[in-house]
């Protein structure tokens, strides 16, 4: 009696576990492990792409013209489910507005630390996670040609 009692608060448990590890490994396969940043230097505006370029802080483009490419997505989002899905999409532009090409990585917070990286390899980044409760907020470090982003994080 005692095995079928295990068995099935075994099952139980894998059940509510195994979706958040599944759901994180196949969303993107893009990903890239949270990294810790250098305390030492303090700065958190810098950060290297997965190929080695050196990437700047960029703040999120607003304003009318932009309405569209922001619409329904926010710099900070609080999801409140045990289970929840955690929707990105983050699109690059040069100073002119002509969209971009070039590499860029989104570093993901959860409660104000650092969640999961990931990297993009052209100038739009779109995709979902699973995660838990939090409060959720990104930023977008790209190289010196893509000045601005526009997009953000949805919660479902």
């Amino acid at each position: 009696m005692k095995i079928k009692k295990y068995l099935i608060t075994f099952g139980a448990a894998a059940a509510m576990v195994a979706p958040t590890f599944l759901g994180s490994a196949i969303a993107n396969a893009d990903t890239v492990p949270a990294q810790q940043q250098d305390r030492k230097s303090g700065s958190a505006k810098q950060s290297k792409h997965a190929n080695g370029d050196n990437l700047t802080q960029r703040s999120r483009e607003s304003g009318s013209q932009y309405t569209n490419d922001n619409s329904g997505y926010n710099v900070t989002v609080k999801a409140t489910n045990l289970i929840n899905t955690l929707h990105y999409n983050v699109k690059t532009s040069t100073d002119s507005g002509a969209s971009s090409a070039d590499p860029f990585s989104i570093s993901i917070y959860k409660d104000g630390e650092l969640y999961k990286t990931i990297s993009s390899s052209t100038g739009t980044l779109s995709g979902s996670l699973w995660v838990g409760s939090g409060t959720y907020s990104i930023k977008v470090y790209t190289t010196s040609a893509a000045n601005h982003w526009t997009g953000g994080l949805a919660t479902s």
